[in-house]
């Protein structure tokens, strides 16, 4: 025999909601998420308890109608929220809903998370951000491609397009030996002139082992 949906079974008056309603509302700690006890566990299983016995159900059918009139109060307010939009615009008048929990659960909506993460980042919007704000922190900005990942970006393409494995390899270490010797200090000014920077450049440093690898003649 199949049984009967709790909510079905507890056949909820308007007036026996808005005491659930009541109830809810007054213990802030299971809905603002601000509260100091939100995250206490056993508090909220003991409110819940409390809940139900005032109202006179079980925990579990308590619960589950709250979750239901939570549900349908967003779906509610947000279609709301539009018409009330959409009036201002055209400076229309706006009919705040019928339904008749409605104004009981607006403190819900103080009680929201902030949603967070739930979108990819927007380069573009992060970099009119970046503009914008000259006080943007480094941890603000960690998924923004600036001028340095471009370039790294744009030398990695490069070196893929190298087909020939030893020169690639060659590349490659050349890259690394600029690098650090940019590290020790090597091109800092003004110990280190523009001049002298780029013949280095037009000729890099090379290891006697690579000048005897790039000078040995192809086998045919």
């Amino acid at each position: 025999m199949v049984q009967p949906n709790a909510d079905v079974m507890a056949q909820w008056k308007q007036d026996a909601i808005l005491k659930l309603i009541g109830a809810y509302r007054a213990r802030r700690f299971l809905w603002d998420y601000t509260a100091p006890d939100y995250t206490d566990r056993n508090k909220r299983i003991d409110a819940w308890k409390e809940i139900a016995d005032e109202v006179g159900y079980d925990v579990m059918t308590v619960e589950r109608k709250l979750k239901s009139l939570k549900t349908h109060f967003m779906s509610v307010h947000k279609a709301y929220a539009k018409r009330r939009l959409k009036a201002e615009l055209n400076s229309g008048s706006i009919v705040k809903p019928k339904w008749f929990a409605y104004e009981a659960l607006t403190f819900l909506i103080k009680g929201r998370a902030p949603r967070l993460n739930r979108e990819p980042p927007n380069v573009e919007k992060q970099s009119q951000h970046a503009a914008a704000d000259h006080t943007w922190k480094p941890q603000e900005i960690s998924s923004y491609r600036d001028e340095f990942t471009v370039f790294a970006e744009h030398v990695a393409i490069r070196l893929k397009n190298i087909t020939d494995v030893r020169a690639r390899l060659v590349a490659q270490h050349q890259i690394n030996n600029i690098l650090f010797e940019a590290e020790m200090g090597k091109y800092n000014a003004p110990s280190y002139n523009s001049v002298q920077m780029m013949e280095n450049l037009d000729e890099p440093s090379t290891s006697n082992e690579e000048k005897v690898l790039i000078n040995i003649p192809h086998t045919i």
